[in-house]
């Protein structure tokens, strides 16, 4: 019985190594995609804020 409540231990902590390296350069990646997401959205609402000041020729 006791073997196979450390076979288990072993078994769910290898599961959840493997989840862990899995979930955290997968989390790294999305939340540096998302920012530089949300970075280039934030330059192009700034160029055309400014197109938008400038007055219009004719």
């Amino acid at each position: 019985m006791g073997e196979s409540g450390a076979l288990f231990f072993v078994l769910m902590a290898g599961l959840a190594g493997s989840m862990a390296l899995v979930y955290v350069p997968l989390r790294i990646f999305l939340t540096a995609t998302a920012r530089s997401r949300r970075l280039r959205l934030l330059q192009r609402i700034r160029r055309l804020r400014d197109e938008l000041a400038q007055p219009l020729e004719s």
